[in-house]
């Protein structure tokens, strides 16, 4: 028996396995895949994601690597607004994130199992996951504590009873690395209509990870022409930008989806959710790899405190979901603010003029959007402006 088993080995479940092995528990990341891996999305760090970076050590290794972001650009309904960051962002691929994280992880004293989980039952003494090797052999692992780390379509999670059926017009994510780019400065880049939004990660003035996010019916119509749908649509959303003509895909071609997870809880018995297993947070602001640090922290520490008597089990894990879930309908709300923002063109406007208007206020809401200041006073300000039911 192992005292802690991770599901997944992304960024929620490798910040975990640091926490967890720096305590001196024995702990066990199982993931799908081998690392380093590649992933194109989920590559810009907010300032608060650098920042649990920071705390876990790993800021010397990566801040090299990284390309300094000042802010974003919201382009639609023929308004532009531009937000510039109190602390700067990283654009990161999340080959390094991931690969960095995963060897912190190793390197602290976790042990890594190449396997896909596959079941999970709850016992008196914790919890039995089933998982099957490269090989097609099953293994059985018994732990104390389990965390379901492994993302939107969680096995966990639904093993457990935690996942709720998605709801509504579902949306994917398209993109990948791209080279042939003209004229990239240190700003995200976002181009939206409705539902549908292209989204500009600088690397260099050249190169950038790009990614469309359409609706499941768009994709279904255009299935035999992925790539020609791609281009289409970053021509259409961008107001066919000159910068974008020459983009060339540099890899293989990403596809993400749905972009949508909710779960009716976050712990149940020794098993705890984070990232995108405990609920998926809309990707438009950039929140997912912040959310996935600051959980897996969380979760780490949860559960070296239950085991360390600092605190009963129960209590401890209850606190770690009670202030999870409200840290996640936070930024949900955020989201829903910025959202409002491309909404229609009279709300474009309007929050243009707000903007410039009240500059202090905006810039609390993208400190707050960035992890890098208070929430609070960035919803107060979205309320006042009516932009937020």
């Amino acid at each position: 028996m192992v005292d802690v088993a991770i599901a997944g080995g992304g960024p929620a479940g490798s910040a975990a396995a640091i926490v967890l092995a720096q305590a001196g528990l024995q702990t066990l990341i199982v993931d799908k895949s081998q690392f380093p891996r590649n992933k194109a999305c989920g590559e810009y760090l907010s300032a608060g994601a650098v920042d649990r970076l920071r705390s876990l050590g790993l800021e010397p290794e990566l801040a090299p690597q990284a390309a300094a972001l000042d802010g974003i650009r919201l382009s639609g309904n023929g308004v532009r607004v531009e937000l510039r960051f109190s602390e700067k962002g990283w654009a990161l691929p999340r080959l390094r994130l991931d690969d960095a994280l995963h060897r912190a992880a190793l390197a602290r004293g976790a042990a890594f199992l190449h396997a896909r989980v596959e079941d999970l039952r709850e016992q008196d003494s914790g919890a039995l996951l089933t998982v099957r090797e490269p090989s097609g052999e099953l293994r059985e692992i018994a732990a104390r504590f389990v965390i379901g780390a492994d993302g939107a379509q969680s096995v966990v999670a639904k093993k457990c009873g935690l996942s709720l059926a998605p709801r509504g017009e579902q949306r994917f994510a398209l993109g990948g690395h791209y080279s042939g780019l003209r004229d990239l400065d240190a700003f995200v880049e976002m181009f939206v209509e409705g539902r549908s939004y292209f989204a500009v990660n600088p690397f260099d003035a050249a190169h950038a990870n790009i990614m469309v996010i359409v609706r499941e019916k768009d994709l279904t119509a255009r299935k035999n022409d992925v790539d020609e749908f791609i281009r289409d649509r970053a021509r259409a959303l961008s107001g066919g930008a000159a910068r974008f003509a020459g983009a060339q895909l540099e890899g293989k071609r990403v596809a993400v989806g749905p972009l949508a997870h909710s779960a009716r809880g976050i712990t149940a018995g020794s098993v705890l959710l984070a990232g995108d297993a405990a609920g998926f947070v809309d990707p438009f602001t950039g929140q997912g790899v912040y959310l996935a640090l600051r959980a897996g922290i969380a979760a780490g520490r949860a559960i070296a405190a239950a085991v360390a008597a600092t605190a009963s089990a129960r209590d401890s894990l209850d606190r770690y979901a009670s202030e999870l879930s409200a840290e996640m309908r936070r930024r949900e709300k955020l989201a829903r603010i910025v959202r409002s923002f491309t909404g229609s063109t009279m709300l474009s406007k309007r929050a243009a003029r707000n903007v410039e208007r009240d500059p202090e206020r905006a810039q609390a809401l993208i400190d707050a959007i960035a992890g890098s200041g208070p929430v609070e006073p960035a919803l107060r300000f979205g309320n006042l402006l009516r932009l937020v039911a």
